[in-house]
């Protein structure tokens, strides 16, 4: 039994936890990663406005799989209420649905960009998107199709949706724009930020334990507390250009990521930066199954058309198979 101790204890010292890229030099841009589990990972992307086809993207724990998505449409965001209750959506108003063995393409009645979904169940989910800089698009999906969904007007793109209950949604977008809704009616929030300062996305994990994060040149991440929006307390984001990924865990665990590699995740109560350590890619999304199982998702936002996002997927945590 010593021996074996012995060796337990070798091998863990042989695969510290640390940040890795288990996926690197992906074609196309790598935008949102989604988990049930650290064994159930998805992640999605394309080429933005390319031809290459869009790419999903399944970890099982031991390998990766390409599910092939039906759309050379980028898809921005993905969404599961369960592994085998999954949604994409994307460019050209693209909603794709996967059963655990095969997507549905759904039409949602736009051609806008859809650059966020989530939802409380399987008949009640909310898609948003819009034109950067010229209009904003929401849309409900009844568990049978997608229609129109009226939210405040804006003079922008909205970007994300997160919530904690049909009763208890939130938006952002463009122009530092918060929403909430309370399962009647929509009603803006006050961010605390210029109209200049885009938000990126949003999650939490309680109605009164919400994180937003943004900014372009200018890293922005706040924090509500059920009361007010304020600046995420005791972290320091001013070295990063901007922040685009939160996620957070039902124990309060959080992950922010943001362009040029900035990787900002908790450890025992406290924030730790871990941004000059690579990669120094754009990571556009994350999503965390513990403290020790964190995944991030990005590339070369900024690749021009027809050359190479290098997109990729890093973790944080011991070392997980390769692509």
């Amino acid at each position: 039994m010593r021996h074996l101790a012995v060796v337990a204890l070798a091998l863990a010292a042989c695969d510290p936890v640390a940040w890795t890229t288990p996926v690197s030099g992906e074609s196309r841009m790598l935008l949102s990663v989604w988990g049930d589990g650290a064994r159930d990972v998805f992640v999605s992307g394309g080429s933005l406005g390319g031809t290459p086809p869009a790419v999903v993207d399944h970890f099982d724990g031991d390998r990766w799989t390409d599910l092939a998505p039906p759309t050379q449409s980028t898809l921005w965001w993905v969404f599961g209420l369960s592994a085998s209750d999954l949604w994409v959506v994307g460019e050209q108003g693209t909603a794709l649905h996967w059963d655990g063995h095969a997507f549905t393409s759904f039409p949602t009645g736009t051609q806008a960009t859809l650059f966020g979904v989530w939802g409380a169940a399987h008949d009640d989910l909310w898609a948003v998107g819009g034109v950067p800089d010229a209009s904003s698009v929401a849309i409900h999906f009844d568990g049978v199709r997608w229609s129109p969904a009226t939210l405040p007007p804006l003079g922008g793109s909205f970007f994300k949706v997160w919530g904690t209950s049909a009763r208890d949604v939130f938006v952002v977008g463009q122009l530092a724009t918060i929403l909430h809704y309370d399962g009647s009616a929509w009603t803006p929030m006050t961010s605390g930020l210029t109209k200049s300062t885009a938000l990126l996305t949003i999650a939490g994990r309680a109605p009164n334990d919400v994180y937003a994060v943004g900014g372009q040149g200018i890293a922005v991440a706040l924090h509500f507390d059920g009361s007010a929006w304020a600046p995420v307390a005791n972290l320091d984001v001013s070295g990063a250009s901007g922040l685009t990924g939160v996620s957070v865990t039902a124990a309060g665990d959080v992950s922010i990521t943001g362009l040029e590699g900035a990787k900002f995740r908790t450890a025992n109560g406290k924030w730790v930066d871990d941004s000059l350590i690579s990669t120094q890619a754009d990571l556009h999304g994350t999503w965390l199954a513990g403290p020790e199982d964190i995944f991030a998702v990005g590339g070369n936002l900024n690749a021009a058309t027809g050359l190479s996002h290098q997109g990729v997927v890093a973790h944080y945590g011991h070392t997980i198979a390769s692509k």
